[in-house]
């Protein structure tokens, strides 16, 4: 096994073992609990990234990425202008 998945494992094996003390303290508490310790888990996981990238696919991202700012600008444009 890895470190991420004995961590993981870990982690999940202590959230079992503090089921008692959760039910204890309320519902709403305890599934907020479960998810900041999920996003948390994720987060970490996928905090470097696996994939190596070529120039042109960094080059393709960006062009994405400023179409989009570009369409949200247009669409925030044109909803100003129907408003006013």
């Amino acid at each position: 096994m890895s470190s991420d998945n004995i961590e993981n494992y870990q982690e999940t094996k202590n959230m079992v073992e503090h089921v008692d003390e959760i039910s204890e303290k309320g519902r709403i508490s305890s599934v907020l609990k479960r998810w900041r310790t999920a996003i948390h888990n994720i987060n970490k996981k996928y905090s470097k990234p696996r994939l190596k990238m070529t120039p042109l696919v960094k080059v393709s991202l960006l062009a994405l990425r400023l179409y989009l700012i570009l369409l949200v600008i247009i669409l925030s444009y044109k909803f100003y202008t129907m408003v006013m």
